[in-house]
């Protein structure tokens, strides 16, 4: 497909659309790698599938209307083309079901350009922020405790972060501790159909968090312990983020939900069961928890709420540098082969 510029002031055009070409979608990012628009375009199909038996077992596990939308989430792509080939999705219809992977995949990409340039203003305010990667976990727990287990670990949470709460444990942390950012995950096993609640945390702290205040390994764990009142030890990985730059932060920060594994489980009961169990769990639930600096700095710089933001406009290296489109391309999904087709 060859494009020409017909005029200077590329504002002034109205951009025409290509369609019906039969050429079959490819967008790459940046480092050359392909974005994976088909594949999570069929998880969302497979999951709108099991949907459909999941309804058999409890009508009101999700609405007619919203699984209408489920199936129908992006199956109409329209980019912007430039004069290198380059592409930008200008328009697109994303469901924004809490377990839909299409729209799972575009919050992740959306959580990692705000992490980006919260991670970037701090550092610029405050060039000695360090930054630490924790992960907190429990032990295995059933769909019927998994409510429970998850309002523990909030609660636990608070105890391990807030000010306002006493606990000796971590009052050494809390002295060092500027903000954080917490992402819920909740993994499926199916093996023995348990359900493993965890949390993902970036924690910014003062430079003398290493000298004074640093905590080990073992003594995570034990403070974990303490703040979740376990009667085991549970395991809590904790490292510091190496680089110093906003994108080594922002490169551990994935949006938590992540339902292409189930959605291509062997084991069509399990599934269907557990996409029950999640969608109740998840619903009305905060997932992505912004603390201390990282809400302030979100807040200054008016960053959308991640559930309720535009998953059309990422912040890509295409919107950061300008992007001047000489042409549009519509492209569909068909089901049948399984690709985006012009």
């Amino acid at each position: 497909m060859s494009i020409q510029i017909i005029a200077e002031d590329l504002e002034e055009i109205k951009l025409d659309t290509l369609y019906g070409t039969g050429e079959i979608l490819t967008d790459t990012r940046e480092n050359g790698k392909e974005r994976p628009w088909q594949q999570h375009k069929i998880n969302s199909l497979k999951l709108y599938t099991l949907y459909q038996e999941a309804k058999e077992i409890d009508e009101m596990v999700i609405s007619d209307s919203r699984l209408q939308s489920l199936k129908e989430c992006a199956d109409s792509l329209l980019f912007e083309i430039n004069t290198e080939q380059k592409k930008r999705l200008k328009s697109a219809n994303f469901c924004r079901l809490r377990t839909c992977p299409t729209c799972n995949w575009r919050k992740s990409l959306k959580l990692f350009g705000q992490v980006n340039v919260i991670a970037d203003r701090v550092l610029k305010d405050s060039p000695t922020t360090r930054f630490i990667f924790a992960t907190f976990t429990v032990r295995n727990c059933s769909a019927n405790e998994l409510t429970d287990c998850l309002n523990s670990m909030n609660e636990a949470f608070k105890y391990l972060t807030a000010k306002s709460r006493r606990f000796i444990a971590s009052a050494g942390f809390k002295q060092n501790l500027l903000g954080y950012m917490k992402a819920i995950e909740i993994t499926y096993n199916s093996k023995e159909d348990t359900y493993h609640p965890h949390f993902h945390c970036i924690f910014a702290v003062k430079a003398g968090y290493f000298t004074k205040g640093y905590i080990k390994k073992s003594e995570w764990q034990n403070i974990w312990q303490q703040c979740m009142k376990l009667d085991y030890e549970p395991i809590v990985h904790v490292e510091t983020i190496k680089g110093g730059t906003a994108r080594a932060v922002a490169e551990v920060a994935k949006y938590p939900i992540k339902m292409d594994e189930l959605a291509n489980l062997p084991n069509k009961a399990r599934a269907i069961s557990a996409l029950i169990t999640y969608t109740k769990v998840l619903r009305g639930r905060r997932l992505i928890t912004f603390g201390g600096i990282f809400a302030d700095v979100k807040k200054i710089l008016k960053l959308e709420d991640i559930d309720k933001s535009d998953l059309i406009h990422i912040d890509d290296a295409a919107e950061k540098n300008g992007f001047n489109p000489v042409v549009q391309v519509l492209y569909k999904f068909n089901a049948k082969v399984g690709c985006y087709i012009c």
